[in-house]
């Protein structure tokens, strides 16, 4: 018995690991090619070269969008895994040869920690340098350079003078121009001192240039400026960074972000949200892979019950909802980070391990 479970843990451990690849695989080749036909038909440009763009640009994006869906790949490749060695009786004879439970979900659940952990240190740092250089590709596109302008912004910023909150109409991130700018100053003791409108704006180093500016401020008449400089911290790429998705910045580089822009007065939640998320995403799939076993274990016991696979589909998708929305919490500053991306996995994974042992156990 003692050289069987290692032969059994291998064997188990590999088809595992070939379901939870197999379907996520499946899903990449899938978001590929409808990711292709998108920017086919939005090129509206039937060429070689607007196809091998297009392609290419999918390439880069495809992996964003997979590592997404990965917990569903432990979902779904769980639900195969079980049900495949369910159906053919292996699960039976391991049971008949006295291994609990626990001893078979122990490789399905070793091999999502593995390809969760693979997912954040390998596949995040390439899905985010893919997806960065595929957005600047677009933004320099004709037909997408309204990707790297926002409408309606509001930044806060710390600089040598002070604080500073600046809104404004439209913004180029590519260039550093912004146009209905609106500054309201406070020294450092936070005390209001005066409001800045100007037409234009320009981030340079280390400062705000604006162009055309009137200074308000309280109890005195207004000054018109030709040129206002107003000292910052921040720099393009911060600003850049601060109003694109966390999800073009590597696992690796996002807590020197969160530093970098809390220095600089920016809010850095969304940064350490989605670093945590990332820390939690093999808790994830290992919860999955409990709800997957949940209805493979009763399968294997009393046959095939669609209504049991589709309760255990739903079950994951729930639980993929449920940390989604913690998720937003966290990023929105309604929620500790860490709370908000481990509980969600964590109280699946408890509610999975009691229905197991209740069928287990009895």
């Amino acid at each position: 018995m003692t050289r069987f479970l290692p032969v059994l843990f291998t064997y188990f451990f590999k088809r595992f690991s070939g379901s939870i690849l197999a379907v996520f695989g499946l899903v990449s080749a899938l978001v590929f090619v409808l990711d292709l036909i998108e920017l086919t038909r939005i090129a509206n440009d039937a060429s070689t070269n607007a196809l091998i763009t297009a392609a290419e640009l999918a390439l880069m994006r495809t992996p964003s969008v997979s590592e997404q869906v990965l917990p569903f790949a432990g979902l779904f490749g769980g639900l195969f895994g079980f049900l495949a060695l369910a159906k053919s009786r292996e699960l039976v004879v391991a049971r008949a040869a006295g291994t609990s439970v626990w001893q078979f979900i122990a490789p399905a659940l070793i091999a999502s920690l593995l390809w969760g952990s693979l997912g954040t240190l390998a596949l995040n740092p390439l899905s985010a340098t893919l997806k960065a250089h595929a957005d600047a590709i677009m933004a320099h596109t004709d037909q997408n350079s309204s990707q790297s302008k926002k409408k309606e912004i509001w930044l806060r910023q710390k600089s040598v003078d002070g604080e500073a909150i600046l809104r404004a109409e439209t913004a180029d991130l590519a260039s550093g121009d912004f146009k209905g700018i609106t500054a309201f100053e406070f020294d450092k003791s936070g005390r209001f001192i005066h409001r800045v409108v100007a037409q234009k704006g320009h981030l340079d180093d280390g400062v705000w240039i604006l162009t055309d500016a009137k200074l308000l401020s309280p109890g005195s008449p207004p000054e018109n400026h030709d040129t206002y400089e107003l000292s910052t911290f921040l720099t393009k790429e911060q600003v850049r960074q601060s109003l694109s998705a966390p999800d073009t910045i590597s696992v690796y580089a996002l807590p020197g972000w969160a530093r970098a822009t809390e220095a600089a007065g920016l809010d850095a939640t969304h940064y350490r949200q989605q670093f945590q998320s990332l820390m939690a995403r093999p808790a994830l799939l290992a919860a999955m892979i409990l709800i997957a076993a949940t209805v493979s274990l009763r399968f294997s016991r009393t046959g095939v019950s669609i209504g049991s696979i589709l309760g255990g589909v739903a079950g994951g998708f729930a639980l993929y909802v449920a940390n989604k929305i913690s998720g937003d919490f966290g990023a929105n500053g309604l929620l500790n980070p860490i709370f908000a991306s481990f509980i969600a996995p964590v109280l699946s994974g408890l509610i999975c391990t009691l229905i197991l042992l209740y069928l287990e156990d009895g």
